[in-house]
């Protein structure tokens, strides 16, 4: 399982109203923001592509959304590797 931070960037004075929609992401907890236009948030996925696919996703159904970028990625241990 991959696990990633990451910043999302909305227009300005949008990040409340983006967090709020925002929480039905099932892969996505949110942690805080700034108040104004950052959003960060901690993904949680099969793999690369999926944490792609949130990204893609969201920039495409939300015009409030500007940017998803990933602060730190990490692999979870035990999980169907070798």
């Amino acid at each position: 399982m991959l696990v990633a931070g990451v910043v999302i960037e909305t227009v300005p004075g949008a990040a409340p109203r983006v967090a709020v929609r925002l929480l039905s992401e099932p892969a996505l907890e949110l942690e805080g923001g700034d108040g104004d236009r950052r959003l960060a948030a901690v993904f949680a996925g099969a793999d690369g592509a999926a944490l792609e696919a949130l990204a893609d996703r969201l920039l495409a159904g939300d015009d409030e959304v500007l940017g998803v970028y990933p602060t730190y990625v990490a692999d979870e241990p035990g999980d169907g590797g070798a």
